[in-house]
């Protein structure tokens, strides 16, 4: 999501009042997606559990099963909150190596470093829109 550069959130369908369509200044940053990293120390922590169980000696009062899955439930809790420890650090990391672009219209295509087709700029606008609806729900 994109906020004015004076960081206050509002529409970023519409530019700020006095902004014009030709020039605007856009801060970028790339985050990490926080669901690979909680799906994935969740993972490690069943590969976990299955070695822990497989390892352990014989047990007469426990079954391979049981053992298991108590160790699923508890390797797989340290699992996601390291995999979330892990995004936090990485994700406030990213947040010190943000950048700052302006995006300008041009008439012909062929002079824009990226072309934006009308049918592409209606997806970023609906992107924007719904992350907005999200933004402001919280």
């Amino acid at each position: 999501m994109t906020f004015p550069p004076d960081g206050s959130p509002g529409d970023p369908a519409t530019p700020p009042e006095g902004a014009s369509l030709e020039h605007r200044t856009l801060v970028v940053r790339q985050a990490p997606k926080v669901q690979v990293f909680l799906v994935g120390g969740a993972v490690l922590g069943v590969i976990a559990a299955l070695i822990s169980t497989s390892l352990g000696g014989e047990n007469e009062d426990f079954t391979f099963g049981s053992l298991f899955g108590y160790f699923v439930v508890l390797f797989g809790i340290v699992g996601v909150a390291l995999g979330a420890l892990v995004w936090l650090v990485l994700d406030r990391r990213s947040r010190k190596h943000t950048y700052t672009v302006t995006a300008e219209v041009v008439e012909d295509y062929e002079d824009a470093d990226y072309a934006v087709q009308d049918h592409d700029l209606q997806q970023w606008t609906d992107k924007w829109e719904n992350d907005d609806r999200d933004h402001n729900a919280r």
